[in-house]
């Protein structure tokens, strides 16, 4: 007789499994629970969005040393509608300390219950754990995704999974806050696979929004038991009164996990070897093996859950409704990108089940991503946030997050130069005539094009070798005598752009007054690294080597824009720039006076300094520029 052979079916279960579909518990949540206050709705909306107006009132707190009461209430609703309630709670402290009298104490006392509902809450994010976690990822440099959480349930879960599943609303949005991709799997190394041996590996490809769910499944199962008898009244963290909290927490979770871009398409899978573990025997019980958080959305029990995983789907409804990073709860265009220049999201490539994805703007509370560049290129490091670093318009580039891989990408933009603004008025006088539809598929053609960074740099370095001398006195904006990039050679000048990475390459200019320094540097260096590659590549070597290293290598140091003034920098960003228009700097306000009428004329011009630290315009404002 032969060796008997195994089954394959799955052994019965140590303890009973409910009818989840049969479930009659469901969640307390609201859609207030992920609203701003109600006070908001008096409130304007700022115009450029909620957290610049944060912003600017922290300023005037610090110049009226708190002094004043009517710039502490402001201050302390809007980090309330902002829901940065360790800001509102240093409001509140400072304001008492200093005797500030509110005249609205209904309003006062309701903030300072606000925040102290919110200390009452049971949550990780104070433990020393985590407080540790914090420090390493803001102050350490440490990433936030691949930091492994040990849990009595599964192996293996990164910070913001281990959140999710605990139902620990406070720690994933402070994770979030900090950077962490929503989808990523984050697979732990083999050593911690081998110290917990008794624990049953996470579920295969899973991620924060599919364990949040598994958690309210779980922990609504449980609470139905336990309310027929079973279980023997089982206590603990899904039994007792804390099955309640446990199950609004993860509830709370996957829906703000959705609201914030999560992926619902994401399926539960068992893990190698752990089918028969009784969280996946429950899966299979409940015939949600191979389903998608999408189709198990009935099965949480909230109609709240159903509606936003619903409204999510669409890519229409995310651009306009999700969430800020920063833990607001508010639409991006209300919160950071309040400004109509602030760029947000990217639309990625289509999938295979013809779905665009796309890629959000990196956290804007997270330490600013600049400090990798910064350390490869030799510059000092920097401790700010994302927001108060390299977010606003005149740093020149954007960083995007892949919530799958927690990749960093980054867009490079070019400020508009008074050639371009002309080029667009002769656009307008072209388009005359024609209606806003056509119009706007043109800009449409136009934003395909330009979202290919292979196709724009192979176009420009096209241009550049047709054009010849002129094409280089083109790049300067307004043909600027002060420049000398008219005597550099148009096809090094284009060999140096290819070898650049397309998606961060530029066209050089050394009249670069509207750069700010951080980014003049990148591009200096960048620049200059990419000249010794692109000698490399056609093998040139010692004197004609040197010559053409010395002519086209590009310098941190601008002239004068005084056309008769010959003077150059000796330091970055030693020359003062116009006030108006930012967009030319002077070594003395003499010759600044001596320009003036040449300057007013060619640059100096009502708009331009908005233009010059926006960058190149969307197609949204195009086509209002051109149909105006």
């Amino acid at each position: 007789m032969g060796k008997k052979s195994r089954s394959n079916k799955l052994k019965p279960a140590k303890w009973s499994i409910g009818d989840i579909t049969s479930n009659n518990i469901t969640s307390n949540l609201s859609a207030s629970s992920f609203s701003p206050p109600s006070f908001a709705a008096d409130l304007p909306q700022p115009a450029e969005g909620w957290a610049r107006e944060l912003r600017k009132l922290e300023k005037e707190l610090q110049n009226t040393r708190y002094q004043d009461a009517e710039i502490v209430l402001s201050a302390a609703k809007v980090a309330r509608i902002m829901r940065q309630f360790d800001v509102l709670e240093k409001i509140l402290t400072k304001a008492e300390n200093k005797g500030v009298v509110i005249e609205d104490q209904e309003m006062w006392a309701q903030l300072n219950d606000d925040v102290a509902a919110l200390k009452r809450a049971k949550t990780a994010l104070r433990s020393d754990d985590m407080k540790k976690v914090i420090n390493d990822v803001m102050k350490g440099g440490k990433s936030v995704d691949f930091t492994i959480f040990d849990d009595s349930t599964f192996v293996g879960l990164n910070c913001l999974q281990f959140a999710a599943l605990r139902g620990d609303v406070q720690v994933l949005e402070q994770l979030i806050k900090m950077g962490a991709a929503l989808d990523i799997e984050a697979l732990p190394p083999p050593s911690v696979l081998a110290t917990h041996s008794g624990v049953v590996l996470k579920p295969k490809m899973c991620t924060a929004l599919l364990l949040a769910v598994n958690g309210a499944l779980t922990s609504r199962n449980v609470m139905s038991i336990v309310a027929k008898g079973g279980m023997g009244g089982m206590g603990g963290r899904f039994g007792g009164g804390d099955a309640r909290e446990s199950y609004e927490g993860c509830v709370e979770c996957a829906i703000q996990l959705v609201r914030l871009g999560a992926d619902t398409s994401v399926t539960f899978q068992f893990p190698p070897g752990g089918k028969n573990h009784p969280i996946y025997q429950s899966w299979h019980m409940w015939n949600i093996e191979g389903k998608s958080v999408r189709d198990v959305a009935t099965l949480v029990g909230s109609e709240l859950f159903e509606k936003t995983v619903e409204e999510f789907s669409t890519m229409e409804h995310q651009i306009e409704h999700v969430n800020c990073r920063c833990g607001s709860r508010l639409p991006w265009k209300q919160c950071h990108a309040g400004k109509p220049t602030d760029p947000y999201y990217l639309n990625g490539k289509v999938d295979k089940k013809n779905i665009s994805k796309i890629t959000w703007r990196y956290s804007p509370l997270a330490p600013c991503h600049c400090n990798t560049s910064n350390a490869r290129l030799g510059l000092a490091g920097t401790k700010k946030i994302h927001f108060k670093c390299c977010w606003d318009e005149t740093a020149h580039r954007e960083y995007y997050q892949c919530d799958k891989t927690s990749e960093i990408s980054v867009m490079a933009r070019t400020p508009t130069n008074p050639m371009q603004r002309e080029a667009m008025k002769y656009m307008q006088e072209m388009l005359k005539g024609q209606s806003e539809d056509e119009i706007s598929k043109l800009m449409d053609s136009m934003q395909q094009m330009n979202s290919d960074p292979e196709f724009v740099i192979k176009s420009r370095c096209k241009m550049v070798r047709e054009g010849g001398a002129l094409a280089m006195q083109a790049i300067v904006a307004g043909d600027n005598p002060c420049s000398k990039l008219s005597s550099w050679d148009p096809e090094v000048y284009a060999g140096v752009m290819e070898t650049m990475d397309p998606v961060l390459s530029f066209q050089w200019n050394d009249v670069h007054w509207a750069l700010p320094k951080a980014e003049l540097l990148k591009r200096v260096s960048e620049w200059n690294e990419a000249l010794e590659q692109y000698c490399d590549s056609i093998g040139l070597s010692g004197s004609e080597r040197e010559d053409v290293t010395k002519l086209h290598t590009a310098s941190p140091f601008a002239p004068c824009g005084n056309v008769k003034c010959d003077k150059v920098e000796t330091s970055v960003k030693q020359y003062s720039r116009c006030s108006k228009c930012y967009s030319v700097a002077y070594c003395s306000s003499a010759c600044q006076r001596e320009d003036w009428k040449n300057h007013k004329q060619r640059l100096c011009k009502p708009g331009t300094r908005e233009r010059q630290s926006n960058g190149t315009p969307s197609g949204e404002s195009l086509l209002q520029m051109l149909t105006k």
